[in-house]
């Protein structure tokens, strides 16, 4: 068997669709929305020394800053770049650690003495620009984000992994390091102490289980943490995409797309209205249970039908698995999630996600040989090695006793149609979370877990999900963090940037609360739904 391969340049992109040649924002509109952006320091709580700055003294700061060490990185890019429309003027650096550890810190020159460290996603190699929260830029925040240890342009895909420093960078190094260099340049360019600053750390796939890794290894690092669609369980999801492809490359039981959405639509059927209104989107994925054999084709094959071999594959996507001989699971896709966001992985066609992955974890992290096979790669005879890396990179332990006692605070958030890691992921690891805490109401005191209906991997848009796609969970964590204020106290309302169903909205509610409809109203309208438990 030979697995597909795909010209694919750049290995950020990962965790989004498509070609896979940008990053995992490729998709994500610019999260540059227009707000209120704090432009009096004395209303934001923002750090004294920046009000009233001059364009011509902020530039000089700025500048001062080329050339110059931060705790072993060399900043190699220094800028003043101007205000854009609700963007504010900022400072904008750019630093260098050995190997190629990049990172990129912008400061604005109002700022509000809050700092989000942005995390990045599938191999990396990138740095990228803007955050999953909507309106970070806009209200003065300082920006945190790191290539996390190799340049992708160099490095294309998982290619990086051969190098050993590289490879210990971007599973777990980089952003201690890169924060260490932040902090000393926020310290020069503001001036004062940053002893009342809170740090904040956001990611989404790969940057969520960075996110994850701080928790767990890192836990004096950040104030909080918000973990999106974490891919924690890193060596059992890679060794899951080699299983699927070699079902996808079993004589016949490839999936077309036409097929992909037809198991879509008949969950459609049978589960969209279990939250009280048919709107193309499965609020309880966990209570829809179909039996597929129902699509078995019973004359000519087509896109209406599966065979034999395509219900194999189909069943393959929603059954939990053990790999390398059990030593690794991986737990089910839930039924009315990911084959509803129209995504070509579910495919056996070149350049999908699950190729590129897979493909690549197997040939550069596992083999450690370019040119071998994926498929042909036997995980059990790669034991040793497997363990090495599940030691280096996994984030799954769930004793965050380290980050509770410094009074940390932690957000996890997973869509429902996810279609690249399971939401039965992260439910799985946030059930551990609370048993390892002692209990649901230890673990309320510093965690909660957020599920978003019709949410995909990522907030994948314009070809994802069907449901909202733009949340902000930054602005919520610093009132936990500055306030005492818990997220689930507020009313937190996720809505769509894009066609179609541009507008709407529904309300975030805290696991295992669903958004159920009100029975009146606009269906569009969060005021519509209400946060309610399952039966």
């Amino acid at each position: 068997m030979t697995l597909i391969s795909t010209t694919s340049t750049s290995s950020a992109g990962l965790v989004h669709k498509g070609a896979h040649s940008v990053g995992p924002r490729a998709f994500v509109r610019s999260r540059l929305i227009p707000a209120a952006a704090c432009l009096v320091l004395a209303s934001c709580g923002g750090n004294d020394l920046a009000t009233g700055e001059s364009a011509t003294t902020a530039e000089a700061a700025c500048n001062a800053l080329l050339n110059k060490q931060f705790e072993g990185a060399t900043i190699t890019k220094a800028a003043l770049v101007p205000a854009a429309g609700s963007v504010p003027e900022a400072c904008v650096v750019r630093g260098e650690l050995p190997k190629e550890l990049a990172f990129e810190v912008r400061m604005p020159t109002t700022w509000n003495n809050r700092v989000l460290f942005m995390g990045g996603g599938g191999f990396d190699g990138i740095i990228y620009e803007t955050a999953y929260s909507p309106g970070v830029a806009e209200k003065g925040y300082a920006t945190i984000a790191t290539n996390h240890g190799h340049d992708a342009a160099k490095h294309p895909q998982g290619s990086f992994a051969l190098d050993a420093q590289m490879l210990e960078d971007y599973a777990y190094a980089a952003v201690p390091k890169v924060l260490a260099s932040a902090k000393a340049i926020l310290h020069k360019r503001y001036g004062g102490s940053l002893d009342n600053t809170r740090f904040v750390y956001e990611g989404c796939s790969g940057g969520g289980r960075q996110a994850l890794i701080q928790a767990q290894r890192h836990p004096d690092l950040f104030d909080g943490i918000i973990a999106r669609a974490p891919a924690n369980a890193y060596t059992g999801q890679f060794l899951w995409y080699q299983k699927i492809l070699r079902q996808l490359a079993k004589p016949g039981a490839a999936l077309s797309v036409g097929k992909v959405r037809t198991i879509a639509n008949f969950m459609q059927s049978r589960c969209d209205e279990l939250d009280g209104l048919k709107d193309n989107i499965i609020s309880r994925p966990e209570a829809c249970k179909v039996d597929l054999t129902a699509l078995r084709c019973n004359a000519a094959d087509s896109d209406a039908c599966l065979t034999d071999a395509q219900l194999e594959s189909a069943r393959t996507l929603y059954e939990p698995t053990s790999v390398a001989g059990g030593r690794y699971t991986w737990p089910a896709f839930p039924q009315g999630g990911g084959e509803t966001a129209d995504d070509a992985s579910w495919q056996a066609v070149g350049g999908t996600t699950y190729q590129i992955l897979g493909g690549d974890y197997m040939r550069y992290f596992v083999a450690q040989d370019p040119s071998v096979d994926p498929l042909l790669v036997e995980p059990q005879a790669y034991a040793t090695r497997l363990d090495y890396l599940a030691n280096l990179i996994d984030a799954v332990n769930p004793d965050l006793g380290g980050f509770r006692a410094r009074n940390g605070k932690l957000m996890l958030f997973h869509g429902t149609t996810d279609w690249l890691i399971t939401l039965n992921n992260t439910t799985d690891y946030y059930n551990k979370l609370v048993v390892s805490a002692g209990g649901q109401s230890a673990a309320d005191q510093f965690v909660e877990y957020y599920v978003l209906p019709g949410n995909d991997h990522c907030a994948a848009t314009p070809n994802g999900g069907r449901g909202p796609d733009m949340v902000d969970l930054v602005n919520p964590m610093f009132e936990w963090i500055e306030k005492g204020v818990k997220p689930s106290s507020r009313k937190i309302v996720a809505t769509r940037s894009v066609d179609p169903g541009k507008g709407m909205e529904r309300p975030l509610c805290r696991y295992p609360r669903y958004p159920a409809y009100n029975g009146s109203g606009d269906p569009n309208a969060a005021s519509s739904f209400t946060c309610v438990s399952p039966d």
